[in-house]
């Protein structure tokens, strides 16, 4: 198997902005606030399955992580596992959630794509680079998801935050990993 360590530098977080055309950035955060049946994770954050969105929702959605997939082939040399279309779920961190110190583990690479911005506090934080972002709404961030580049999720303290977030795995991958990530 290659190995595919990227190291452990800054210069792997990687934030693209104005990812969707205006009127389909609308029409997606639109759609996330009038969500009324969130599922509820054991980690505390609430989340709408891909599953239960009407289709135009889903190709808007698509567009956005095909972005973020072409994105970590090209920033990071990666051969990636085919995208699955329809499968990504957007989140809602309610106010005054923070996440802990954690090292995603569902893939190889993170992508977050922000939905909104118009929320106190809930940058994400790579303590280790020395690095806080609070992304601008219609972009994602990625970075690499392993012990190099933990990060927390620092409290929002006024409205909600809506995001969908999306793993990708190094194609012929079999490593079998947490599904909560790791935490220390």
């Amino acid at each position: 198997m290659i190995n595919h360590n990227l190291g452990n530098s800054a210069d792997n977080i990687i934030v693209t902005e104005n990812v969707l055309s205006q009127e389909e950035h609308k029409k997606l955060l639109d759609y996330a606030q009038n969500i009324e049946s969130w599922e509820v994770q054991p980690w505390g954050v609430r989340v709408f399955p891909p599953n239960k969105m009407p289709e135009d929702i889903s190709v808007i959605l698509d567009k956005v992580f095909i972005t973020a997939y072409q994105k970590c082939i090209d920033s990071y040399s990666a051969d990636l596992y085919p995208f699955s279309k329809k499968s990504i779920p957007i989140i809602k961190f309610e106010k005054n959630y923070k996440m802990n110190e954690h090292a995603d583990t569902a893939g190889d690479f993170a992508v977050i794509y922000y939905l909104n911005d118009d929320y106190e506090g809930g940058e994400i934080h790579f303590m280790d680079h020395n690095l806080k972002i609070k992304p601008k709404a219609n972009s994602f961030v990625t970075f690499p998801s392993n012990a190099d580049y933990w990060h927390e999720v620092l409290e929002n303290t006024n409205k909600e935050r809506y995001s969908a977030t999306q793993w990708f795995k190094f194609n012929g991958s079999s490593i079998e990993r947490p599904a909560l990530g790791l935490v220390r």
